[in-house]
């Protein structure tokens, strides 16, 4: 019995695929050939590229969105960091105003303390002045014994001896000063207004400088015209030698003269504590 159904099973396929072949023939002869192996894998390889041209489209997509959230966030530190970049130069700024405003403020506590040391020492020297006067009995001497004392100046009249001009100067020098020298004619009143022998004659730090061919003080400095009359400056120009004072006026002679002289140094200052 198995016998004949293997048989006949085995004839069924038979003609089962004779009848296949025989379609797959017929179908030839109608025009629908079998697609080619070639074909195939064309398909596998436009649609591996589509795959990968679809992967690349995504990792670009996913790039251009880090790349966007990085260009934000660095928009975001940027826009912060010019925040603190004005904060600080707006700080910078008040720093600089309060300090312009902390140096006027000094300069202008300076100047007030100036001015008051120096109203004090004017008021000093006034009452050291009528000490001087009124006194005998006090600390207060910016000159030495036997100098007059006037602005910030000490004087010395030799009136008891002679010399020519040069050694007048040299016996200036040993005392620590030198030839008298007028700055104005404040200074050349106070002169005339001493008690002075009245026929007495003082040479004066000013000489013609024959190198330098004009009237110099013994600084170097030129004289200035305001100190003379009109009949002093012609004789100071048409003259060459020593100038000398008398009677509150100035006039030239020979260097080699001898007659007295005014020496001249800067008075000491006043302390208040030499007030008392």
């Amino acid at each position: 019995m198995s016998e004949e159904v293997t048989y006949a099973t085995l004839t069924f396929q038979d003609s089962l695929g004779a009848g296949n072949n025989r379609d797959r023939n017929d179908l030839r002869k109608r025009g629908y050939p079998a697609p080619p192996p070639t074909w195939r894998w064309a398909a596998l390889s436009l649609l591996t590229l589509c795959l990968l041209l679809l992967l690349g489209l995504v990792t670009l997509g996913i790039m251009f969105l880090q790349t966007s959230n990085e260009i934000n966030s660095g928009s975001e530190k940027f826009s912060q960091l010019q925040k603190t970049i004005h904060q600080q130069q707006d700080n910078l700024s008040q720093q600089l105003s309060n300090y312009r405003n902390f140096s006027t403020e000094e300069e202008f506590l300076k100047l007030q303390i100036s001015n008051l040391l120096k109203k004090q020492g004017q008021m000093a020297i006034k009452l050291c002045q009528e000490l001087v006067i009124h006194t005998s009995d006090h600390k207060c001497n910016p000159c030495p014994k036997t100098w007059q004392w006037h602005q910030n100046s000490c004087y010395y009249f030799a009136t008891n001896e002679e010399k020519t001009w040069t050694n007048s100067r040299k016996n200036c020098m040993d005392k620590n000063s030198s030839l008298v020298k007028i700055d104005s004619l404040e200074e050349k009143d106070f002169l005339k207004m001493q008690p002075l022998p009245q026929f007495s004659f003082f040479w004066l730090g000013l000489s013609w400088a024959p190198s330098g061919g004009g009237w110099l003080w013994e600084d170097g400095s030129i004289p200035s015209p305001s100190l003379f009359s009109t009949k002093e400056y012609a004789q100071i120009n048409g003259s060459k030698g020593c100038a000398y004072f008398q009677k509150g006026n100035i006039y030239i002679s020979r260097c080699s003269a001898e007659i007295s002289w005014i020496c001249e140094k800067t008075a000491a200052l006043v302390k208040t504590e030499d007030l008392d």
